[in-house]
């Protein structure tokens, strides 16, 4: 089985889904280059599926939401916004 790190650029979003082999292990979640990166740990030969990302922000409602495991916290505008990252899981 073959393992390597891939990288998935995404949006500021509430919820988004994103396309990478099942499996997969999200390590991190970090901005590089202006961008929202997750950077995960994939089998290039497993089937692709979607999966869940989920974000909120500092002191936003979270109430009505279903959060996955935490992946990890990001800021940007010099730390004026932080967000924080889930895993919703595969579909």
């Amino acid at each position: 089985m073959d393992q390597t790190i891939w990288k998935y650029n995404v949006k500021i979003d509430d919820v988004q889904k994103v396309q990478m082999p099942m499996a997969s292990k999200l390590l991190s979640v970090q901005v590089r280059h202006g961008m929202v990166a997750i950077w995960a740990m994939v089998n290039p030969e497993q089937q692709m599926v979607l999966r869940t990302i989920q974000m909120a922000g500092t002191g936003h409602d979270m109430s009505d939401r279903i959060m996955g495991d935490f992946l990890g916290t990001f800021q940007i505008e010099n730390g004026a916004l932080v967000f924080h990252v889930f895993d919703g899981g595969e579909e």
